[in-house]
């Protein structure tokens, strides 16, 4: 009798077990990441090397100070480009905001620019004229509105090969000279 509890009992753990793993599995593939579109991108990097990508999308990091000395790291996978457009009146002295969220299908190309008052963000859409942004946080991204923003990153990840799951190649948007998007696979 003993000995039969026992094996009903493992066996209900090994169900479980395979049950969680399954779930995890299915969670990986019917995540938003392995959905199409696809979209394959040359990334140049400052050192003039160049990487071709598939399945590309921007990874945001970023980590939040509450009322501890502790920080929250938080992170975000997307294929859209979330920065900040800066528009300047006539005399230079005011300057207002506008957030830009656009997905990565609707862009032909992202560069940046070293210039004399530093470095410069152009996003160039398939429909429209070039916009000068700026890789700024997203705050609708925060967890915690009232926390602090201690630190942020935003990366250009993907797949170095086309037939990859996962993603081996990560590059920070502070070390990219340019992202030019040279296809969408809209997986039919």
């Amino acid at each position: 009798m003993e000995l039969r509890k026992s094996c009903s009992i493992l066996i209900c753990r090994r169900s479980v077990s395979c049950l969680l793993i399954a779930g995890c599995l299915c969670a990986v593939a019917c995540s938003e990441t392995s959905k199409p579109p696809f979209i394959k991108a040359q990334v140049i990097d400052v050192y003039n090397n160049k990487t071709d990508i598939y399945n590309a999308h921007f990874h945001y990091q970023w980590q939040e100070r509450g009322e501890t000395a502790f920080l929250n790291t938080n992170s975000h996978i997307s294929r859209e480009l979330m920065a900040t457009i800066v528009e300047h009146d006539t005399l230079g002295s005011n300057s207002v905001t506008h957030d830009l969220r656009i997905h990565l299908k609707d862009i032909k190309k992202i560069e940046w620019e070293i210039t004399d008052t530093g470095k410069k963000m152009y996003m160039y859409p398939i429909r429209g004229p070039v916009v000068e942004t700026q890789c700024l946080f997203p705050e609708h991204l925060r967890v915690d509105p009232a926390s602090g923003l201690a630190d942020y990153t935003c990366s250009i990840i993907g797949n170095k090969n086309k037939n990859s799951s996962t993603f081996d190649f990560q590059l920070d948007l502070d070390f990219t000279k340019s992202i030019t998007i040279s296809g969408v696979d809209s997986g039919t």
